[in-house]
């Protein structure tokens, strides 16, 4: 196949040769040699001997097309050539062979210019205000930021990893999944969780996204406990990446949670008594934490001082220990669940109390 590009590839090659007066007819030649060349690589195809022989002679055939349309687009932007005929021509060819021989089209190929700007063109027309309704969701914003940092790296050149012809589905696949989740009107869902599951079933393993997942596991690890108790459950896409080079955003996940349980083992195993394990998540501990600062039962009323011996000696029930400034950053909103938890708590005690001592009901 890649012999029949023989004679485009000298009108290519040859372009900067000629003088300004002739690049007008040698346009018009490469428009018609590339509408005469489908023809003739389809008839190569057929005379490979196999279809391992065939596989490759379409890979060497579209590494050499891909090839000559950079070096054709970069001369016609060197010298302003505003004719866009023969670029067109074969940008049409790329397509009808990329679109008879996908599957043998390696999705980590480096993807052209005029594709790079068609994905980039859908991302943004449409991400902001996607994001504008997730975060009206609560999604939170740490993760949105890095979401979008890690795809407008992917259109900065030289950065790694760079963008593939898989992008080229990916990253759209990526915004109607991020749409369908902003656009779902149900009410009472659990919108930080649901979008979690649907990012690590996107495999979205862009480092700054997982870095950010570790900061709020390690602040709360009950949120993620239900997330990552039977991974297995996971409808994850085969072959389907942010970063094609990387492991699994879930199989990240697993392994930090795996390495925090064995760290917690080791650690319990030379001196556990130095730790009180609560049964307090993180956000039942940081109330917990306030109410006895509040209720005095704390030798200091400051509540970061208290805090501070908090996260050296009291541990939640996963066995985290959480950082000062963790329990002392209070959110009302986003901890009713746990206010929930200890009025029961509470009032258990104080039935305890009443049961013990009946002349307190006196």
């Amino acid at each position: 196949m890649i012999v029949s590009l023989h004679p485009l590839t000298l009108m290519i090659e040859t372009l900067g040769r000629l003088e300004a007066k002739e690049i007008p007819e040698r346009l018009s030649s490469i428009s018609v040699a590339c509408q005469d060349n489908f023809v003739e690589a389809l008839q190569a195809h057929r005379q490979a001997h196999s279809v391992e022989a065939a596989g490759q002679s379409v890979q060497l055939y579209h590494a050499q097309l891909l090839r000559l349309h950079q070096k054709l687009d970069s001369f016609l932007r060197h010298n302003c050539i505003e004719d866009r005929t023969a670029i067109n021509a074969l940008e049409e060819l790329l397509e009808r062979i990329e679109f008879l021989f996908k599957k043998d089209i390696d999705p980590r190929t480096a993807l052209p210019s005029h594709y790079r700007d068609k994905v980039k063109a859908y991302v943004n027309s449409n991400i902001h205000s996607i994001f504008e309704k997730l975060a009206r969701k609560k999604i939170p914003q740490v993760y949105l930021d890095e979401i979008l940092s890690a795809i407008d790296s992917l259109f900065e050149d030289g950065k790694i990893p760079y963008i593939q012809y898989h992008h080229q589905h990916y990253l759209p696949h990526l915004i109607d999944a991020l749409r369908q989740l902003s656009d779902d009107s149900r009410q009472g869902k659990n919108w930080h969780f649901r979008f979690l599951v649907l990012m690590v079933n996107l495999n979205f393993n862009h480092m700054g996204f997982f870095n950010r997942w570790k900061e709020m596991y390690d602040e709360d690890a009950s949120f993620t406990e239900g997330l990552l108790r039977y991974p297995k459950h996971f409808s994850c896409i085969p072959d389907f990446a942010y970063d094609n080079n990387r492991r699994s955003l879930l199989k990240l996940m697993c392994e930090y949670v795996q390495s925090g349980n064995r760290q917690l083992q080791l650690a319990g195993g030379a001196g556990a008594e130095q730790y009180i394990h609560s049964n307090f998540n993180g956000k039942e501990l940081k109330l917990w934490l306030h109410l006895c600062v509040k209720a005095d039962i704390t030798r200091s009323s400051e509540k970061k001082e208290v805090a501070q011996e908090f996260s050296r000696l009291i541990k939640t029930r996963e066995g985290t220990l959480l950082s000062t400034h963790s329990l002392t950053k209070m959110d009302r909103a986003a901890e009713y669940a746990a206010a929930v938890r200890l009025r029961k708590v509470l009032k258990t005690m104080l039935s305890e109390l009443h049961e013990k001592f009946p002349e307190l009901s006196r």
